[in-house]
């Protein structure tokens, strides 16, 4: 959805083919495309531009609007009534012109700026007559093309050379033709603009499906960012303030944590990763953890406590919830069902994606045959544009909205081996902490592997340090225990998990590290389609030029 600016600007001021134009734009572009209708400039006098589109990366372009059915007779324009008094190139011409000037004014940065142009008739299906020298088809936009106004948008920047605006060029370019408006173009502003839009995006989609929950027995599946948690956390919520008893589960704990963020805090409503969970459930012995509890400890160990002391517990619920469900084994999900109450409502509701099965538990979806309500979540809601569509490309993600904001920068490294990968990632981190300004808390580190992981985790240099999830957040020492003498409180501490990990979870900026590639044992799509997913604005791959040829990626130039 394109930007209009100001925001609140009058479009009922604008005359009817206008704001046809203007609609198109604002509901048909992304909204790097920031939409300024009738643009007052000084050239050889006053003179309003119809349309100004302006994206930091794709350039500016200046829209005439037209609201006759054209004509070309010998080389001149005729509306309905004749020669047009005015000819419309002869306006395009002299307000591209003029409007180039005056921005490459602006800053000396902008000695090199183009400006686009094309003129528009929302009232005609073409043009009859031979076009002038001066004026191509990609310089045209007409009824027909207000569908796919951003194909339209797309042609005529193209037929003019751009380079990328800087941030800072880009906001003195709109506070030059919007003076008295409001506008901040940061990363940060950005971001917030992003997830307000993201969020408004998924909210319709899940909303229909919040009502499901007057079922007992409801699976809901959709691919990575299409609005599971969300729709999840939707239904715990409701049935907490219905005072029903509520076991809101995950299988891992970066997952829950987000859960827990997203729900309120009751004491009807219990959040949590299955392990941590039920084995504080009432009436569950307790188990002696260790400190450095293996994946073995969980699955054998672990495993068997609950499957001796399962009947032991007294807890009871009225509604379970069940987020990223295929994490679970079909035993696991039987023994969470015997905890419902049968004096209660009796609800089990799960979301799950079979696609994002890392776990191979064994997980089956229930089927409709032994009374499951099941629906679909569609579209990507979670990934910025760019994102969900590599995803759609070349992982068979889900469709990414119409109108759904930008990522803010996809990046390809290309790498063979792990100390080059290593070099890459200290590197890429740089470049979001100095260029970007970001918050260590904003970006993960995902491998695909946990020797990559604890390599990264083991030579870090000394101003960042990569850690567990769990010791996440601000500076500091790698413990996370806050027990540093602080000789490097500069440190920023940045999460370094295994995609198997970081499954559910989301984050602003994504660095995914995958230098290995065997033609014998590729990695599994699955792998790389959690690792992607979870990035929201940016992504950065690090990565042997097999897979990223695989994600349809080419390195710098």
């Amino acid at each position: 959805m394109g930007t209009l600016v100001p925001h609140d600007f009058a479009l009922g001021s604008l005359s009817v083919t206008e704001r046809m134009v203007v609609s198109a734009l604002l509901d048909g572009t992304t909204d790097g495309w920031h939409i300024l209708p009738d643009v007052s400039v000084v050239l050889d006098g006053h003179h309003q531009i119809d349309i100004v589109v302006a994206h930091p990366r794709d350039g500016i372009g200046i829209i005439e609007v037209k609201g006759f059915c054209p004509r070309l007779i010998q080389g001149t324009w005729h509306d309905d009534h004749g020669p047009c008094a005015t000819q419309p190139t002869a306006q395009l011409t002299r307000n591209r012109f003029g409007l180039r000037a005056i921005l490459r004014s602006v800053s000396e940065d902008l000695e090199s700026l183009q400006v686009a142009a094309a003129l528009a008739f929302p009232r005609a299906n073409g043009i009859s007559g031979d076009l002038p020298p001066d004026l191509t088809d990609a310089q045209l936009i007409f009824s027909g093309d207000l569908a796919d106004i951003q194909d339209a948008v797309d042609q005529m920047m193209s037929a003019q050379w751009q380079v990328p605006i800087h941030d800072s060029c880009f906001e003195a370019i709109i506070r030059r033709l919007r003076p008295t408006a409001e506008f901040h173009f940061d990363a940060r502003s950005r971001a917030r603009n992003a997830y307000r839009r993201l969020d408004e995006i998924s909210a319709t989609q899940t909303r229909s499906l919040e009502g499901l929950d007057a079922n007992r027995r409801v699976y809901v599946t959709g691919g990575a960012g299409t609005g599971k948690t969300r729709l999840a956390a939707a239904w715990a919520a409701r049935a907490a303030r219905r005072d029903e008893r509520v076991l809101f589960v995950c299988f891992n704990e970066p997952l829950a944590e987000q859960l827990r963020d997203a729900c309120p805090e009751r004491d009807n409503l219990s959040v949590g990763a299955f392990f941590p969970t039920v084995l504080h459930l009432e009436g569950m012995p307790a188990l002696e953890i260790p400190a450095d509890a293996s994946t073995e400890f969980w699955a054998q160990r672990a495993v068997g406590h609950l499957h001796t002391h399962w009947p032991e517990i007294t807890a009871a619920f009225d509604t379970i919830v069940v987020d990223e469900a295929q994490d679970f084994s079909p035993a696991w999900l039987a023994q969470l069902a015997s905890l419902l109450d049968p004096d209660g409502e009796r609800r089990m509701l799960m979301v799950g994606d079979s696609d994002q099965d890392l776990h191979w538990r064994g997980f089956v979806p229930p089927s409709t045959d032994d009374g499951w309500v099941r629906c679909e979540l569609v579209n990507n809601t979670r990934n910025t544009f760019e994102i969900a569509r590599l995803l759609r490309r070349h992982l068979g993600g889900p469709p990414a909205p119409v109108g759904g904001p930008e990522s803010h920068v996809i990046d390809y490294f290309p790498v063979t081996d792990h100390h080059s990968a290593t070099a890459e990632v200290h590197a890429a981190l740089r470049r979001w902490f100095d260029d970007g300004g970001a918050d260590p808390n904003s970006i993960v580190v995902a491998t695909l592997t946990s020797a990559m992981r604890d390599r990264l985790r083991s030579e870090t240099p000394g101003d960042m340090v990569l850690v567990a999830w769990e010791h996440r957040g601000g500076s500091g020492d790698s413990s996370g225990d806050g027990s540093g003498d602080g000789s490097d409180g500069a440190q920023r501490r940045v999460v370094c998990e295994t995609v198997r990990r970081l499954k559910g979870t989301e984050v602003d900026h994504v660095v995914l590290v995958a230098p290995d590639s065997d033609p014998d044992d590729p990695v599994d799509d699955t792998l790389l389609y959690v690792g992607v997913s979870r990035a929201v604005l940016g992504l950065t791959v690090i990565a042997h030029p097999d897979i990223g040829a695989r994600l349809g990626l080419t390195g710098p130039a």
